[in-house]
């Protein structure tokens, strides 16, 4: 493959031009309760030409690899004419020339597990979890993805590279009368079958949340200082903040810019926030980028203070940075954008039970539930919670949703935990209206550790 993708590059008679192919194949396993709802795979596979021309860039996407040299051709031209009419001229900030092959390297290849294997693993999680009172129903999926990259480019860079993850994960419910409640978990998504084994405790906790669910109250709407599990603490971290750290929504934005100014004070002197895509097992890891950029560790905000961005080239060249490894694609069909790769805030010094010691009337919030942001505003859910009332935790809580303005809320993290942890599931999807449809990229994952802001807007259902 990389000889061929070579060859046609000598074709590009552009300033740059690069080459990158993937063949991806996927398989799920699906279970409703104890029946088996469907098997599935699927293979896809293709390649995309990237080229610099007098000013323009501009990408090329093909399926046959017969026509990797047309698709550099046709990137050439296509960037020429980009070049020649646009004012604002393009360019690509430099990177290290590279030549690796990186070869996925797990304890226990999912690949090679017999899938009456992994039929009979989903199998006694789905068991497990229907025989706790109160659970009625389960969707538990095994998923597993396998995808072997190449990348070649003008500058010297020849890299390969295999990207192996699986995961079981799925939603539990309960229900009592007319009442109906929910908990979701996830384990593994890594290259690693092993970390797949022997979750049985995990997946019983997730079981009987489910469950305790039937009797929580409805959490009280107002303003109340709370203490976010590492669950939800990454997901805050990664919706609210993350997306803004993304230098391509600010190439063509002075406001976003300005608001994100390197050197802002945004938090306490102990809040550092991280974007890591060399983290080792981490859902979001990968060894280099799709323009051969290798991922690393970039501080977003250090002691309190704005301190990063996440780059592609192309964006560090257009706002004077250096490239961090963030540029990706969901698959060859569509240009790379800058993303997130693993993102927390980093562990500090405080414990949980400090935390909980010292709030007289708050709550403590579990499980990021998904939610949106529209630039500096943001709204999530929780999916469930205690009371805390005089220093210890009270009722359960649910139905919740928090919002705020990210920057302030930011400022209003006053302890960080000691503890920290990476979730075990990953994924983002990313647009830009008339620009790019919605990219769903699944190397992506959030982690922390227990957190407590004050001030924050609690509403509920």
């Amino acid at each position: 493959m990389k000889p061929y993708l070579k060859e046609a590059l000598t074709l590009s008679d552009g300033k740059f031009a690069d080459l990158r192919y993937e063949r991806t194949r996927s398989k799920t396993i699906q279970y409703e309760k104890m029946n088996l709802k469907g098997v599935s795979s699927t293979v896809i596979e293709g390649g995309q030409a990237r080229a610099l021309k007098d000013g323009g860039l501009a990408y090329r996407s093909f399926t046959d690899i017969g026509k990797a040299g047309a698709a550099v051709r046709g990137a050439c031209r296509s960037a020429g004419v980009m070049g020649r009419a646009g004012r604002a001229k393009e360019g690509l900030a430099k990177a290290p020339v590279v030549v690796e092959d990186v070869k996925a390297t797990p304890a226990i290849d999912p690949r090679e597990v017999d899938e009456a294997e992994k039929r009979k693993l989903v199998e006694e999680y789905a068991k497990l979890a229907l025989s706790v009172p109160g659970v009625v129903s389960t969707t538990i999926t095994y998923m597993e993805r396998f995808s072997d990259e190449t990348l070649v480019n003008t500058e010297g860079t020849e890299i390969t590279q295999e990207i192996l993850l699986c995961r079981i994960g799925g939603r539990i419910i309960a229900k009592e009368g007319e009442r109906v409640e929910m908990s979701s978990f996830s384990i593994g998504y890594d290259q690693d079958y092993r970390r797949l084994l022997d979750r049985h405790e995990l997946v019983e906790k997730k079981a009987r949340t489910a469950a305790e669910l039937l009797k929580a109250e409805r959490i009280k709407p107002g303003v109340h200082t709370v203490v976010c599990d590492p669950d939800l603490a990454g997901v805050f971290t990664h919706e609210a903040f993350g997306h803004l750290s993304e230098s391509d929504d600010m190439v063509n934005n002075a406001s976003l810019r300005e608001g994100m100014k390197i050197g802002l004070k945004l938090g306490r002197p102990i809040l550092n926030i991280v974007d890591q895509g060399n983290f080792p097992g981490a859902p979001g890891t990968y060894p280099y980028d799709q323009e051969g950029v290798p991922t690393q560790k970039t501080y977003l905000i250090k002691n309190g203070v704005l301190t990063g961005r996440l780059y592609s080239r192309n964006t560090a060249f257009r706002l004077g940075g250096e490239p961090t490894g963030n540029y990706r694609a969901s698959s060859y069909r569509h240009a790379p954008i800058v993303r997130q790769t693993n993102i927390f805030i980093e562990a500090g010094d405080s414990t949980f039970q400090e935390m909980v010691d010292s709030i007289d009337e708050g709550y403590y919030l579990c499980g990021g539930k998904g939610g949106q942001t529209m630039g500096d505003i943001f709204t999530f859910g929780a999916w469930h919670g205690w009371e805390i009332r005089g220093g210890e935790l009270g009722k359960m809580v649910s139905e919740i949703n928090i919002s705020g303005n990210v920057l302030q809320t930011l400022g209003n993290i006053a302890m960080i935990g000691k503890d920290f942890e990476m979730n075990e599931w990953g994924g983002c999807g990313k647009t830009r209206a008339a620009l790019y449809n919605m990219q769903m990229l699944s190397k992506s994952g959030t982690g922390g550790p227990h957190i407590k802001i004050e001030d924050v807007v609690i509403g509920g259902r």
